[in-house]
């Protein structure tokens, strides 16, 4: 009895080994005939991607000043009023120059003392060095006569020097033009009381070149360099696009955080006027700056690779057997090191070659040696 109970178990083990097996080898040949999965794709860029930003510009002419006066005083007279024009040369506003006047006579006259002195001071040394040398005066005496004069001689020059300062600061009690020009803002009137480097004209060179000046905030300029081509609109004029060059680029940031940048007009207008409003189009590559590696030139989507541990990154390349037309292949897992990424873009400094295709979606899902098929191959390719 025990014998044919253990025969019937064995017998039943066999089949179910026998069953087992066979639904083993049907799953293995059911995986190995699954059709390739279909996966969006990108091809792995040379060039950067180019953004265009559209700044705010403020159109004015490339000769422009402040002027003040380099002393303090009271304005006596003003010559010219807003929008007036001139010449080099021209006096814009004078400062009561009484007490200046006063000051300069003040000092011409000390300096006719000093010449007086110093001509007393060399009669009396003649004199001692005559005595010393026939030996009438002592040593002490002839050096007290040749220290006398030498301190004569020094306050002459401080007196002529003081002089000169008097009679500069009289001449720059009158504003003068220093280029032909006219007068954008004026801020002072006769009667105010101005200090020295006050400023009391805002002036515009006239008959030059006109410039656009554009507040660039501070993660964008680092993208612009001298030389750079951009493009300029007139909403008040209607033209097209103006071509323009940055040709300044300010280092110290304004109150709001935006850097100073100029650009000359190669061809403007005749009916440009300065104080117009310009928009300048500036293109520029927000995933690789200037300061950054030039040799990392290559980009992929954002979403075209996967984070692994530390700062590691992997990609999905599309590998295929010859050129197949069909857009088959096989994916292989390859790490690659990235650059900066944007939220479209990533720049990929090393681990892909320009022209390979990579898989841009469900990449958590897809794994090496997997059999895929690109999707809208030879007509609708994804981007």
């Amino acid at each position: 009895m025990l014998e044919r109970r253990v025969r019937f178990l064995v017998t039943r083990g066999l089949v179910a080994a026998v069953f087992l097996a066979s639904a083993g080898c049907k799953d293995a040949s059911s995986i190995s005939a699954s059709p390739p999965r279909p996966i969006y794709w990108a091809e792995v860029e040379a060039s950067e991607p180019a953004v265009r930003r559209v700044l705010p510009g403020l159109v004015r002419p490339a000769r422009h000043a402040d002027l003040a006066f380099e002393v303090g005083g009271r304005v006596e007279n003003v010559a010219v009023e807003v929008g007036d024009t001139f010449r080099k040369g021209d006096v814009l506003a004078r400062l009561e120059a009484r007490t200046l006047r006063l000051t300069r006579d003040a000092r011409a006259s000390a300096v006719a003392e000093a010449e007086a002195t110093l001509r007393e001071a060399k009669r009396q040394y003649d004199r001692k060095a005559h005595l010393h040398g026939d030996g009438w005066a002592s040593g002490a005496t002839y050096d007290t006569a040749r220290a006398a004069v030498e301190t004569a001689r020094s306050r002459l020059e401080n007196a002529r020097a003081r002089l000169a300062l008097a009679r500069e600061d009289l001449d720059d009690a009158v504003l003068r033009a220093p280029y032909d020009g006219a007068v954008a803002r004026r801020m002072v009137e006769p009667a105010q009381q101005v200090s020295a480097g006050q400023i009391v004209f805002d002036i515009q060179g006239r008959g030059d070149a006109l410039e656009i000046s554009v507040p660039v905030p501070e993660t964008l300029v680092m993208h612009l360099a001298r030389g750079d081509a951009v493009s300029a609109e007139l909403p008040a004029l209607d033209l097209p696009p103006l071509a323009a060059v940055v040709t300044d680029i300010g280092t110290d940031a304004a109150r709001d955080g935006t850097y100073p940048v100029t650009l000359r007009l190669d061809s403007p207008p005749k009916s440009l006027r300065a104080g117009m409003t310009a928009a300048v189009t500036v293109t520029i590559n927000e995933s690789a700056p200037r300061a950054a590696d030039p040799s990392a030139s290559l980009t992929i989507p954002a979403s075209a690779f996967l984070m692994g541990q530390g700062s590691d990154a992997v990609a999905f390349v599309v590998k295929s057997a010859g050129d197949r037309a069909d857009g088959s292949g096989v994916l292989e897992r390859r790490a690659i090191v990235l650059g900066p990424v944007t939220s479209t873009h990533a720049t990929v400094r090393a681990g892909l070659s320009p022209g390979e295709i990579v898989a841009v979606r469900g990449l958590p899902f897809l794994r090496a040696g997997q059999p895929v098929i690109r999707l809208g191959i030879g007509a609708n390719r994804y981007e």
